[in-house]
């Protein structure tokens, strides 16, 4: 488990901007938790993984990171959520982003995620609000 955490991190410490999120020790944590699902997409040593919390008919994205854009790994990994999600029959998607990341808004508006609130100052390093933004997939009464 901890090789997959370190994978991970490594890809997360590439693709952000401001460093991982996460530590090692947190994808770990994570990791153990019954709700916790990962996502992980691997090409000619070319890595992106998605990682998200289901509960219930709801699945927030955690984290979502590919070591080089371009490559079709975001859309990838999101086309196969939107599969999973479909078959579970989850009502809804959730996540937030950082306000100044206009690209990975756009690619989840590409989706269908319209933005729903801000989490004032929730990023910090640098401090920055976050968009909360949701799909709704299914209807919860199905």
């Amino acid at each position: 488990m901890d090789e997959l955490a370190e994978k991970i991190w490594a890809i997360s410490q590439a693709a952000y901007t401001y460093d991982a999120p996460w530590s090692v020790e947190q994808f770990a944590s994570d990791m153990q938790l019954a709700h916790s699902h990962y996502f992980i997409e691997e090409t000619a040593g070319k890595a992106a993984f998605l990682g998200f919390h289901q509960v219930c008919d709801e699945i927030e994205i955690t984290n979502i990171a590919t070591q080089i854009k371009g490559q079709g790994f975001g859309q990838q990994l999101m086309n196969r959520l939107l599969e999973y999600a479909k078959a579970q029959q989850i009502a809804s998607i959730f996540l937030e982003v950082r306000a100044s990341n206009q690209e990975a808004r756009l690619f989840y508006k590409k989706f269908g995620f319209l933005e729903i609130g801000r989490r004032k100052n929730y990023y910090q390093h640098p401090q920055e609000d976050a968009v909360l933004m949701s799909l709704k997939v299914g209807k919860a009464n199905e």
